[in-house]
């Protein structure tokens, strides 16, 4: 496959920079892959499992938010969170799982209880990436 360059930014800075075969990121509307040559594009970014392909090498993520742009070829993805599976902290993943699971319980409002449900969501994500790595 021909690569294409892709950047990855979250608000801690750029954590890629190069050349890729393929991304593939989970949208508001569903999953997406872009591969070169792919038809421009703008997307709000959901929180699910990314990978990426480059130099023949795969690697998952966890991100969460922001957007995707595609734009003559140049893909630009803006996470609010992007970890790459080998540096997730399963540890810190699980206590952040287990005090979203107790702000549903402790949820008074449709508001608190749609934040802790977002969160739950993004801790049950890097979960899942991390365990299959």
């Amino acid at each position: 496959m021909k690569p294409f360059h892709l950047q990855i930014v979250t608000p801690e800075g750029l954590l890629f920079d190069g050349d890729a075969e393929s991304l593939l990121v989970r949208t508001g509307e569903g999953d997406v892959e872009i591969m070169r040559g792919h038809t421009d594009l703008f997307a709000s970014v959901g929180v699910g499992r990314a990978r990426i392909l480059a130099d023949g090498n795969s690697r998952t993520a966890s991100c969460s938010g922001g957007f995707l742009s595609v734009k003559g070829g140049e893909v630009r993805l803006c996470a609010v969170t992007f970890e790459f599976a080998d540096t997730i902290d399963i540890g810190r993943a699980k206590a952040a799982m287990e005090r979203a699971e107790r702000a549903i319980t402790a949820a008074k409002d449709d508001r608190s209880e749609r934040i802790a449900k977002a969160k739950l969501a993004r801790a049950l994500t890097r979960i899942s990436v991390y365990e299959k790595r």
